[in-house]
């Protein structure tokens, strides 16, 4: 069974989504796409032009062929970060509350503005024989998580989740676990470059440095005199031999080394920590990961193997049919949708999900509000269909009264010769009979569920309706007995029972329904309360009192 999901990365120089069908073990590529962002829309990670983004996502959206608009965002930046936290044993539905009573010695953002989500490292025991959990706590500063929230909804999308950009690239393009030793994940963006340090598909180690391939861009363009424009072209000739290409090479050297210095400064850091293994190896990625010159740089002050790396190489890519120049040029820039994307290696392992409560909650509104069209559309539907086959029923039976009529009409003109007046009269008030039954007897579906909804108070909602038919009017259609009924179930405003008191004063006011029989009521997690109920229809709803179907 497809399972569809869509990663969605707002990066420094343009956004870029990914869709991908998780069901099977190797996960599917279906479609990807990206639109650029003006310069200074995104500075840090943290978006300072909303109305540009949300545009470039209506743009992207417009342009690709994603199925969903539901998504998993990612951040990124100097407010959303990682930190190990060390623990007294709690149960696992505790996590989330021993965090947050801890991560204020930790985190450096303020509690009410802050929000976290857990995974669960390794359980030990301490010297003092305490029983201990290692927790990765992933934060962020609701600022940033709004502002990131707020350009997705505006361009019609529903967020999901979301998760840090470091978690993204360790799912994307780790080894899966297939090492023991840790392994370093460097990607070099426009504005951000993100480390990651992982052991074995779980992030041990993340920075964030405040540089990218625009840094490069500015100090051609400061040395050369050139608009931005022309020196991000320049960057992507290095290693031509032209005057002016070799000129810019030197101009960006400064730039290079700084942020060489600062990745070799992350990793070394990593290391110098207790109870950690040696790095095997560097894997590089991003859009900045194509400078001229950039991983020889970095190899020679790590010391290490360092790797261009491929999100692609984990995935099933024969849907999109790229040839190799394609792959080439998108594989460093997907890496981060395509992790979005994925779910962790290990089942037992959650995805960290930064969405702030009202927003989920949002979500699951509108989710419920869309299965709601669809089953009203569906009843609405069936309704119909049911309706259209009582009005065949009774148009056959008109069509059987204008038959006998006919029959009268010969049997009269033949009265001198035939006397078979009596039978064909007989046979008249039989027709006449059958049709005031079946008027009679036949719910009105239109007029009773226009009815139902008018009659329902405004602040309860129904959940479901289902009508069934009592074919117990009598033969002059004058039985007060009921002809139908309705099972419902009805939510409204809690707590108490003034929900269904309300609705059991509309069902009394109504010519159309009685006797409504409310059973449990039942109080919800959102406070509201739930009941299920029985509500005859009179026959004051019949097609004989009506007859909208006619």
């Amino acid at each position: 069974m497809a399972q569809l999901i869509v990663g969605l990365d707002i990066g420094t120089s343009a956004v870029r989504a990914a869709e991908l069908d998780v069901g099977p073990a190797r996960p599917v590529l279906l479609t990807y796409g990206q639109v650029g962002l003006p310069p200074g829309a995104i500075v840090d990670g943290e978006i300072h032009d909303s109305s540009a983004v949300t545009d470039a996502i209506q743009r992207l959206w417009k342009n690709g062929q994603f199925s969903s608009n539901s998504v998993v965002v990612g951040i990124a930046g100097l407010r959303a970060i990682t930190r190990e936290i060390d623990l007294p044993f709690v149960p696992d539905d505790e996590i989330d509350s021993a965090v947050r009573f801890q991560s204020e010695e930790v985190i450096p953002f303020p509690p009410d503005q802050t929000i976290l989500s857990s995974q669960i490292l390794a359980d030990y025991t301490s010297p003092e024989g305490d029983k201990m959990r290692r927790v990765l706590v992933a934060a962020a500063h609701r600022d940033l998580i709004d502002g990131v929230i707020a350009a997705v909804e505006g361009a019609g999308l529903t967020a999901t989740g979301v998760d840090l950009v470091s978690s993204a690239l360790v799912r994307a393009i780790s080894d899966r676990g297939e090492s023991e030793q840790p392994e370093a994940i460097v990607s070099v963006g426009a504005g951000l470059t993100v480390v990651v340090i992982h052991q074995q598909g779980r992030p041990q180690f993340v920075r964030t440095i405040g540089s990218g391939g625009n840094a490069t861009t500015a100090a051609i363009s400061a040395a050369l005199d050139l608009p931005l424009s022309d020196a991000e072209a320049i960057k992507r000739r290095f290693g031509e031999p032209t005057p002016q290409v070799q000129a810019a090479e030197r101009s960006a050297q400064s730039s290079m080394n700084d942020l060489v210095g600062e990745i070799r400064n992350s990793i070394q850091y990593f290391a110098s920590l207790p109870g950690r293994l040696p790095i095997s190896r560097v894997l590089i990625t991003g859009g900045g990961s194509y400078l001229h010159g950039l991983i020889p740089m970095l190899e020679a002050q790590v010391r290490m193997p360092v790797l261009p790396v491929s999100p692609l190489a984990h995935l099933d890519i024969s849907k999109i049919q790229l040839t190799p120049e394609q792959t080439a040029q998108v594989s460093a820039v997907l890496s981060t949708p395509i992790g979005l994307a994925l779910p962790e290696s290990n089942p037992s392992v959650k995805k960290f999900n930064l969405l702030p409560p009202e927003v989920a909650r949002r979500a699951k509104l509108k989710r419920l509000e869309r299965q709601m069209l669809i089953g009203a559309v569906a009843i609405i539907a069936l309704l119909l269909l049911w309706g259209g086959w009582k009005v065949l029923q009774v148009h056959s039976a008109e069509s059987d009264i204008a038959s006998l009529n006919s029959q009268i009409a010969t049997a009269n003109a033949e009265i001198p010769k035939y006397n078979k007046v009596v039978a064909a009269e007989a046979a008249y008030t039989s027709g006449v009979h059958r049709r005031t039954s079946v008027l009679a007897s036949a719910v009105d579906w239109p007029t009773t569920l226009s009815g139902f909804i008018a009659m329902t108070p405004t602040d309860l909602q129904i959940k479901t309706f289902v009508g069934t038919t009592v074919a117990t009017a009598s033969s002059g259609g004058t039985s007060e007995a009921a002809i139908g009924s309705i099972s419902t179930s009805i939510v409204g405003p809690g707590p108490g029972l003034t929900s269904p008191q309300n609705w059991l004063n509309a069902v009394q006011q109504s010519t159309l329904f009685a006797n409504a029989v409310p059973t449990t009521v039942t109080q919800n997690a959102d406070g509201s309360v739930s009941f299920p109920s029985t509500v005859s229809i009179t026959p004051a709803a019949s097609l004989a009192k009506n007859a909208s179907l006619q």
